[in-house]
């Protein structure tokens, strides 16, 4: 007898199994609308939705397009079409003259018909659908920042675009896609002022732009007076030979090295035997303010009288003329520095060579030939560092807080700012102003997370941002299956008000395909759970029937 009664239990399990199947089917397949649903309820709110959702707002009712504004409600306007149709039937109003009302409701039929076309696209009384460009909640009417970009419209020279807001050119391109912001010709990539159509370049790396600049290699030498103007370790090129007379080894083109050359800047004589500062002779038809030696050996008789020049005579030079020749003298040029310590013992002007160019320091505009210029070079005896922002006698280079602001450079997105720290976004702007920090187009005051740009809405406060959170309102529904994702509540019913999005001008309702998909998905599973059971348990049985029969 027990195996009887269990088929029998078996029996009304499968009725529940194939009542669960055909669940699905009695809504509309693939959000399908079913149509012929006939629930007086859902008549009577639909028949009073535009009543009782514009009670006394009759720009909102003319604004919604399945509604109108008629004798001071609101109405259906399928239904009042139909009502409007009877009413201009009524052969008894509109054959009597004297009957001041229907003429007036006549009249208010066409003053109705004028109100619902005057405003366009059933706008009604002239009113527009209010616009947010930027999705922020905000009216742009009213809203500062059109495009939530951070900046405000009346400094926005594109309010709507939120990947621009300035046009420094004004020729319509802004200026974050413009190539050549100052419209120079010169591209941004190239122009040290982008946004000045006046300067491109700025050689030296000061303040001024080459344009304004009077010395543009920095080197103390005006350009206007500069043979190399670029260059700052060239100024002079004597001999107009394209080489400056630093690297030149014959400044004067005569054909003698300036190392033997007694007059190194003048072509007309390269020899002073006496060293008397008068050159033994002058090139004949050469243009000089050098006046020829008479006495080339020096030894008191002209050279036109003197038979035994240089024969009979040792020429003792004194540089300095200080009565001590100059292989007994210990500073040949008497600058107070001894020639065993001047690199240019006989140069009054130069005694020391730092980077052992060509020409001492005292002329050299970069000592240390760090290409910084002496006059902007905080060390201009060390190669190494050229900049100390801080002053605190520590190169930038070596110096790990340029700014001294007790935060380390490695971790300051202003290295030189004491004021400025922290850019999270790399936009330029510290974070303590920046009005987006995250840069996700979403200002910090709206910004649930206003430093994580892949996030800026918590709805229910979790701590995980929407676009991780599995269940947006924690309402223990997850997103996928609610139908409501972002409001707590209202997620295990389907919504079947009767409003005009719900609605068509049938009376169907409609459910869409993810709802019906994981009402199939719920039905299979469950399914499939009593064929496993079911299986299991016909086991059973066999196994004890077996059992009895033995």
């Amino acid at each position: 007898m027990p195996p009887i009664n269990w088929r029998f239990s078996m029996a009304r399990w499968d009725v529940l199994i194939v009542a669960i199947l055909l669940t699905p089917f009695l809504f509309s397949i693939g959000g399908e609308t079913l149509h012929n649903l006939e629930n007086s309820a859902f008549t009577s709110a639909r028949d009073d939705y535009c009543e009782d959702t514009y009670d006394d707002d009759e720009q909102g009712c003319n604004a919604d397009s399945q509604c109108e504004w008629d004798d001071d409600e609101c109405d259906d306007r399928d239904d009042s079409d139909s009502s409007d149709s009877s009413d201009s039937s009524d052969s008894s109003d509109s054959s009597d003259s004297s009957d001041s009302s229907d003429s007036s409701d006549s009249s208010d039929s066409s003053d109705s018909s004028e109100g619902n076309s005057n405003g366009g696209n059933n706008g009604g009384g002239g009113g527009t659908v209010p616009q947010d460009n930027d999705n922020d909640g905000i009216n742009d009417d009213i809203d500062d920042d059109d495009d939530n970009d951070g900046v405000k419209d009346t400094n926005d020279a594109f309010p709507l675009d939120s990947s621009e807001w300035s046009d420094n050119d004004d020729d319509g391109i802004g200026d974050n896609a413009d190539l050549d912001d100052d419209n120079d010709n010169v591209t941004d990539e190239f122009d040290a002022y982008p946004f000045d159509e006046n300067e491109q370049f700025n050689f030296d790396g000061d303040s001024l732009g080459d344009n304004a600049d009077d010395d543009d290699d920095n080197d103390g030498v005006p350009d206007v007076s500069d043979a190399f103007p670029y260059d700052s370790s060239e100024y002079i090129d004597s001999d107009n030979d394209g080489i400056g007379n630093n690297q030149d080894d014959d400044d004067d083109n005569d054909g003698m090295s300036d190392f033997n050359d007694d007059f190194p800047l003048d072509s007309c004589a390269n020899l002073d035997s006496d060293g008397d500062g008068m050159p033994d002779t002058l090139i004949a038809g050469c243009v000089t303010n050098l006046i020829e030696d008479n006495d080339d050996d020096n030894d008191g008789i002209n050279d036109v009288d003197d038979d035994e020049l240089d024969s009979d005579i040792v020429i003792v030079r004194d540089y300095d003329r200080d009565g001590i020749p100059d292989d007994e003298d210990p500073d040949d040029d008497n600058d107070g520095l001894v020639d065993e310590l001047d690199a240019f013992p006989k140069n009054q002007s130069e005694q020391y060579n730092f980077d052992n160019d060509t020409f001492g320091d005292f002329y050299d505009p970069d000592d240390d030939n760090d290409g910084v210029n002496d006059i902007s070079d905080a060390f201009p005896f060390d190669s190494t560092e050229w900049s100390d922002y801080d002053r605190d006698g520590i190169g930038d280079n070596e110096d790990d807080d340029d700014d001294n602001d007790m935060i380390l450079d490695s971790d300051d997105d202003f290295p030189f700012n004491p004021n400025l720290n922290s850019d999270w976004d790399g936009d330029g702007q510290d974070d303590r102003y920046d009005l987006d920090d995250d840069g996700d187009g979403v200002l910090d005051s709206r910004d649930a997370f206003p430093f994580n740009s892949t996030e800026s809405l918590d709805t229910d406060g979790d701590g995980i941002g929407d676009n991780r959170d599995n269940d947006d309102d924690n309402d223990g529904f997850i997103d996928l299956i609610d139908s409501r994702p972002k409001t707590s509540g209202q997620n295990d019913e389907i919504d079947i008000s009767p409003t005009n999005s719900q609605l068509d001008n049938g009376g169907s309702l409609t459910i869409g395909p993810t709802f019906l998909f994981v009402l199939v998905f719920i039905s299979s599973l469950a399914t499939l759970g009593f064929s496993f059971f079911r299986k299991k348990n016909n086991l059973i049985i066999e196994n004890e029937q077996i059992g009895e029969v033995k």
